[in-house]
């Protein structure tokens, strides 16, 4: 399978949650149970918490309305090890909490040892919470300040942030890009974040390990190939989106 990362423009986006959690087959289900138990044994720092996945994606015209429902992190794990085409294929969807600088950086997050993709370079923000689901709708917006507070202790008011779009892969996986306006600079927001995690690491291990920032332009895209360390491919795209203006 090609891997395809595409970029779609819009502010009109809706997600729906489904009432009920993925019920897996019985036989899956204790396949993924014993996994997680095998982690627990080799004490895993993970946390068995929810998951949204991608059911159905329905574009008409300048909006967006996905389909989405909720397993956890045990059944999206052990997903990583089927086929890409199976129907239990976990298809991630999260709100990517894009903080743009007052100089137009976006800041971006190097991922611990103790995560799933230790060292890899991604957007802030990660899998929802249940209170990021009101109504059984996906509240981008709420889900990027819980992140962006949570890993890197910046408080963003909802009028600083905006959906601009989303990036889905060939697997289906969607980052929703929340657009969040910082008034620091860059080096500034970097410092500030720093420290923060930091003091944070004093009571144990964190999500983040530093942050670097990528310039809002074709010059971003040179950095993020230039890396050492693994970049996941939706923050490319979203780059590119947001200086395009697309």
């Amino acid at each position: 399978m090609a891997k395809v990362t595409r970029w779609v423009a819009t502010r009109h986006l809706e997600v729906v949650v489904d009432k009920e959690p993925w019920r897996l087959p019985e036989g899956l289900q204790q396949q993924v149970n014993q996994y997680w138990d095998g982690l627990i044994r080799h004490g895993t720092p993970f946390f068995r918490g929810p998951v949204l996945s991608v059911r159905q994606v329905h574009e008409e015209g300048s909006s967006v309305f996905i389909e989405g429902v909720l397993t956890d992190y045990a059944h999206y794990l052990f997903s990583r090890q089927l086929p890409a085409q199976h129907p239990y294929q976990v298809r991630v969807l999260f709100a990517a909490a894009c903080l743009v600088t007052r100089d137009n950086w976006l800041i971006a997050g190097v991922m611990s040892p103790d995560t799933s993709r230790p060292g890899w370079i991604q957007a802030i923000g990660g899998s929802p919470n249940f209170d990021d689901i009101v109504d059984g709708r996906f509240l981008p917006v709420s889900s990027a300040r819980r992140e962006a507070v949570e890993e890197v202790g910046i408080e963003i008011p909802p009028s600083h942030c905006e959906v601009k779009g989303f990036t889905q892969d060939e697997m289906g996986r969607i980052a929703i890009a929340v657009s969040m306006s910082l008034e620091q600079r860059c080096d500034e927001i970097i410092n500030d974040v720093r420290r923060y995690l930091n003091a944070l690491s004093q009571n144990g291990p964190t999500e983040l390990e530093d942050v670097l920032g990528i310039p809002i332009s074709p010059s971003g895209l040179h950095v993020l190939e230039s890396q050492t360390r693994p970049v996941v491919r939706y923050l490319k795209a979203i780059v590119q989106g947001f200086y395009t203006g697309g």
